[in-house]
């Protein structure tokens, strides 16, 4: 099935693959519409952090960073 996630300022972005690298899990997603029907051309990759039970995303951003974990996702 697939993991449609909702950022906090309400975009919708499909899960396409996850990774995990020393202990923290990335996602690598995809801007859908409203109706989950289409993807759109706005794509992130994101550390998560868990708290109560709840999911915390946070863009990885900086050239050195997305070095590093942009090869996890390539196979």
């Amino acid at each position: 099935p697939k993991k449609v996630v909702t950022l906090g300022t309400g975009e919708k972005y499909l899960v396409i693959a996850t990774a995990t690298k020393d202990g923290k899990d990335y996602y690598y997603i995809a801007e859908t519409n409203i109706e989950e029907t289409e993807i759109k051309e706005n794509y992130k990759i994101v550390e998560a952090s868990y708290e109560d039970d709840n999911i915390y995303l946070d863009e990885v951003i900086g050239e050195n960073n997305l070095k590093e974990i942009l090869p996890l996702f390539i196979k």
